[in-house]
């Protein structure tokens, strides 16, 4: 053993035998800053000597042979090179301040890194090279400029306990046929991704696309991936297996597998990732067992392209998006898997995608639990679907096959097949539904067998023109309207099955329909059948009982069991207005009760301030009322726009007025209910191609009968914006304007000079938005009486002092461009309401008059 005294050498050396070097005082004090590298060869040892390297992008170490040990050393301004099969072992070293690498481990050696740092390196922090097999554990490779750890050729390595951080290009990169061992290691904040495995390279002279002898291999068991600067994983070949691994807050994706990737994650966790937590594209596979994906900001899953995954037993929470997406012709495979809160859909699938759902739970999926669109193909068997915005919805040319699935509690209809999908149900159960059980649109072909209906706000089954379904054993219960529905021109095979409790007639047939009723069995309804002029269903085995007024035919039935009369029967059919449906949205909620024009009028001039907008919305009221009656005299209507601009300022009661214009023209029969639906950019406009026209639909399609609102609708098309989705959500509502242009009210507000603009955007929308009421500012008298308005509901007295106090202060508060006007109001009152909680807590025997009045005291005074 050789000791050093303290002190700077700068003599080149090379250690060919068995010898150890030391520093005689401790760690630190021994420099070797030769102009050469120090070369190492056979099993020397050294310990706690500084190393200098001439030219940081060169070797400051140089290990040729052997399997020497460097121990509490520390390298400064250079690499280690390890090559040949030298075999070094490194332990407690901190390698510092390299360029291109700071360690490079080539040849067919086995390097070992135990407790070491290699920092503020230039390039890469650790690079394994073709046949080596080098191990780090319990590392750390902190600020590259490179990747934290590069793996290409044939190499294997093991990364055991380590943590990458502040990795510039990101934190793992395995090329060739690498193979990468990770082990509880950690990788925080990497510039780029995480972990990136690119596709090995076809042999020289293959063909193209010819698959290469040997791919990159990646196995992780319990590691973390915090907060990467792009995808979280990003697997562009080879095969990825992940076990109890966490990745979390990526600015892009969790895990992406492209090309022919094959990634295997196993009770993993992808925690509130930037876009799409778990993504398979090209033709890649992906397979997932257990874990949970929680607050992605797009897709839980998102598949593409010819890429497939498998899910079992995986919990998807709050997605950004729908929970699950497949496009293309990418096929998903769901089991036992639970998606839950999403805005869109649970399982969306388009284009030719094909998704499987076995044993599964769908929960608060505001659209809907599944929705297949273009010529997606969908299977459910065993599934639970509930509290969803619907059930089940088919679209298009879609097929689904859907066995011994529940649809429960949701918000609109439980299950609806668009005009030209298919479906088939077997087993399934449709329960305490907002709307219909199941809603058949124009030409959708639908096979139902053993299916039961209960506990539905609309009609069981809804079946619309030119549909023929074919149904057996289907058990209606307990519904707000008809048990089965059967629109005009449609038909159908009902063979078997019961009805019972329905609100309206247990079965309505429209005009020119011709279904066939076999073997129902009709009790405990007040009225079996309402059948339209010109209808021709036919009965076969029909029984009846305790129904109050019966119209079967007698030839339709076997028994006519007691308690039954033989009356015409009443309900179902149109809506109350003689208008006929689109088949797809007449079972919405009901219509609130009726109100008089003369009471909303009150309503309207009751609003503080506002004079020019109440001339404006009367003159439009007596605008319809003639037209109304024109139509009542059969004479014909006028040209005709209802829809309307709201321009103003924030706060000036464009909403209330929009709400209360539905009201009126519901009072006035020109819509159907008269509600509001309120919607803005985030409401229509989609992240990606696909994505904005659904949306921009579903929200119409809510506002179906009443007021559709769109706040801030220039936000739809940004100014300087090219290839927004905002174009595509303009046309979308241009187009279903026209096509449901006597159902639907469309208002538009913002400010005045920026509603213009929007206006001249698309060339549909000037024609269909040809008035605009104009809100303007309060004046200062009226903010107080708002401020005097808030005080009744709230048991607080305005005095006369607060009054002109109060005024005061308004008549001091600039009038800029987002003027608050009454919501500034509103806020007011609660800080006068809190002030008066602030000096009436300090009065010993507050009376009653001091905890209702407001005093000037309690007037804001900025």
């Amino acid at each position: 053993m050789l000791t050093l005294p303290p002190g700077r050498y700068s003599e080149g050396l090379v250690i060919d035998r068995d010898v150890t070097l030391a520093a005689a005082a401790g760690a630190g004090t021994v420099w070797l800053a030769a102009g050469s590298p120090l070369v190492l060869r056979g099993s020397a040892t050294l310990s706690g000597l500084v190393i200098v390297g001439a030219d940081p992008a060169a070797p400051a170490v140089v290990v040729e042979a052997g399997a020497p040990t460097l121990r509490d050393c520390e390298i400064v301004g250079g690499r280690v090179e390890i090559a040949g099969d030298a075999s070094p072992m490194l332990v407690g070293c901190r390698i510092t301040g390299a360029r291109l690498a700071g360690v490079h481990a080539a040849g067919s050696g086995r390097p070992t890194l135990d407790g070491c740092v290699i920092a503020d390196v230039d390039g890469t922090g650790f690079v394994a090279g073709s046949g080596s097999t080098p191990a780090l554990r319990g590392c750390r490779i902190v600020r590259t400029t490179g990747s934290g750890v590069r793996a290409r050729g044939e190499t294997t390595i093991t990364v055991d306990g380590c943590e990458m951080r502040e990795t510039g290009r990101g934190g793992v990169l395995v090329e060739d046929a690498a193979t990468v061992r990770l082990l509880a290691t950690a990788v925080r904040r990497p510039g780029t991704e995480g972990v990136r495995v690119l596709p090995a390279p076809a042999p020289a002279g293959a063909a193209t696309g010819a698959i290469p002898a040997a791919a990159p291999t990646v196995v992780a068991q319990d590691c973390d991936v915090e907060d990467a600067g792009s995808d979280g994983l990003l697997v562009e070949g080879g095969a990825v297996t992940l076990t109890g691994c966490r990745v979390r807050s990526p600015a892009r994706a969790g895990v992406v597998a492209a090309g022919t990737a094959v990634v295997t994650l196993t009770g993993c966790v992808l925690d509130q990732v930037g876009t799409s937590a778990l993504v398979a594209r090209g033709s890649a596979r992906v397979t997932a067992d257990g874990g949970r994906v929680w607050r992605p900001a797009a897709n839980g899953v998102f598949v593409a392209d010819a890429g497939q995954a498998a899910l079992r037993g995986v919990t998807v929470e709050e997605a950004g998006y729908s929970a699950v997406h497949a496009s293309g012709g990418g096929a998903v495979t769901l089991v036992d898997t639970v998606l839950r809160s999403t805005p869109e859909h649970g399982v969306h699938a388009v284009g030719q995608a094909t998704v499987s759902v076995e044993s599964g739970r769908v929960e608060a999926a505001a659209m809907s639990a599944l929705h297949a669109e273009g010529d997606a193909t969908l299977r459910a068997v065993g599934c639970a679907l509930r509290g969803n915005g619907v059930g089940l919805s088919i679209a298009a040319s879609s097929a689904a096959t859907v066995t011994d699935c529940v649809v429960a509690d949701s918000a609109d209809v439980g299950v609806r097949v668009g005009s030209g999908a298919t479906v088939t149900l077997t087993g399934c159960r449709v329960e305490r539904t907002g709307a219909a059980g199941i809603v058949l649109a124009e030409r959708a072909a639908a096979e139902l067998t053993d299916c039961g209906i209960a506990d539905a706000a609309g009609s069981g089954l809804v079946v619309w023109k030119g549909a023929a379904p074919r149904v057996g054993g289907l058990r209606v219960v307990r519904v707000g309207k008809n048990g089965v529905f059967v629109g005009d021109e449609a038909a159908g095979v009902f063979d078997g099955g019961e009805i019972t409790a329905a609100e309206f007639p247990a079965l309505h047939v429209g005009a020119g329909a011709t279904p066939r009723f076999a073997g129902l069995h009709i009790h405990d309804t007040e009225t079996d059948l309402n059948a339209a002029d010109g209808a021709e269903p036919t009965f076969e085995r029909c029984t009846l009982t305790r129904v109050r007024t019966g119209t079967i035919p007698a030839a339709g039935r076997v028994v006519e069991r007691a308690g039954v009369a033989t009356a015409g029967g009443t309900g179902g059919g149109p809506r109350p207005d003689g208008t006929p449906s689109d088949g797809e949205h007449d079972d919405a909620p009901p219509a609130p009760r009726a109100e008089s024009l003369d009471d909303l009028l009150a309503e309207l001039a009751s609003l503080v301030g506002l004079d020019r907008v109440k001339r404006d919305v009367g003159a439009q009221v007596k605008l319809m009322q003639t037209v109304r009656r024109r139509q009542e005299a059969g004479l014909a209507a006028p040209p005709l726009s209802r829809n309307l601009i709201f321009a103003g300022n924030p706060g000036t009661g464009k909403t209330t007025v929009a709400r209360l214009y539905g009201r009126l023209l519901a009072a006035l029969g020109m819509l159907e209910r008269g509600h509001l639906v309120e919607a803005d950019r985030s409401a229509m406009v989609g992240e990606y191609i696909g994505h904005t026209a659904p949306k921009t639909t579903a929200v119409f399609r809510q506002a179906l009968g009443g007021v559709l609102f769109i706040d801030e609708a220039y936000a739809l098309v940004p100014p300087g914006v090219a290839n927004d989705f905002g174009q595509e959500a303009v046309a979308t509502l241009v187009k279903l304007m026209e096509d449901h242009r006597d159902r639907v009210v469309v208002i538009v507000a913002g400010y005045p000079g920026e509603m213009a603009t929007f206006v001249d955007s698309n060339p549909g929308l000037a024609s269909r938005f040809t008035r605009t009421i104009t809100f303007d500012d309060y004046a200062d008298d009226e903010l107080t009486d708002i401020v005097a308005a808030q005080c009744g509901p709230h048991e607080y007295e305005l005095t006369e002092p607060a009054r002109a106090a109060l005024a005061a202060y308004f008549a001091g508060v600039p009038r800029m461009r987002g003027f608050g006007n009454g919501r500034l109001a509103r806020q007011v009152f609660q800080r006068m309401t809190e002030n008066q909680a602030q000096r009436v807590a300090d009065l010993a025997d507050a009376t009653t008059d001091d905890l209702r009045q407001l005093v000037p005291a309690d007037v804001p005074t900025s």
